[in-house]
């Protein structure tokens, strides 16, 4: 039978940005005493069980089941999660490199809510005269954008498509912040998270994606 761990209660950061890890409290502490939080997983967490397919019971490893969702990828990052009404039963599948499992009624769930476009515009290139952005990015559709290079990327790629390469966002997309940098002398591809970058030469600035702060 399986069986339902005991979980702790923590300090929860609401409405943290995507960036803000330092803050955030890791999702290993996990509480359905919260109906609506956020926390943070950390670059390759240890994978766990997970029952359902979205919805998901409520003991299910939260990072194994934010990947499965799309919501990150293995590089971690930030999560938000709600905690809703339990389902009669759960349906497993596979998705994003993560199988789940079935199972019959459980008293709760949680789900991804979708991040919201409406704060933010969506992402495209970085505006010239632009040192810094924050910006939108609606989902798998952005990875067939032109980009060159692996990190730097050259300041005219597609901000989205760089971004998924780069690992900041999982295939449901989400917030961004993009910072200008220095050029490079040249530019090499390669391929990541669904995206395959072109080489280039030199380029007068350069984009990189702000993990820590706003």
């Amino acid at each position: 039978m399986k069986k339902i761990i005991a979980i702790s209660a923590f300090s929860c950061v609401l409405g943290a940005p995507l960036w803000a890890e330092s803050a955030a409290p890791l999702c290993s502490a996990y509480t359905t005493e919260k109906s609506d939080w956020s926390c943070f997983c950390p670059q390759k967490a240890a994978p766990g069980s997970v029952w359902g397919s979205g919805p998901y019971t409520a003991d299910s490893n939260i990072c194994t089941a934010a990947r499965h969702a799309g919501v990150i990828t293995e590089t971690g990052g930030m999560v938000r999660l709600t905690t809703v009404a339990g389902q009669a039963s759960y349906s497993g599948s596979e998705a994003n490199g993560v199988i789940t499992r079935d199972w019959g009624s459980f008293a709760q769930s949680i789900s991804f809510p979708k991040p919201s476009a409406s704060a933010l515009a969506a992402c495209t290139t970085l505006p010239t005269g632009t040192e810094a952005q924050s910006c939108y990015c609606p989902g798998d559709a952005s990875k067939k954008r032109d980009v060159w290079g692996t990190g730097p990327y050259t300041a005219d790629s597609n901000i989205c498509a760089a971004a998924f390469h780069a690992g900041v966002i999982g295939a449901a997309g989400g917030e961004v912040r993009v910072l200008r940098v220095p050029g490079l002398p040249s530019y090499s591809g390669s391929r990541a998270g669904g995206v395959t970058t072109g080489d280039w030469g030199a380029y007068a600035h350069s984009i990189v994606f702000d993990r820590n702060g706003g």
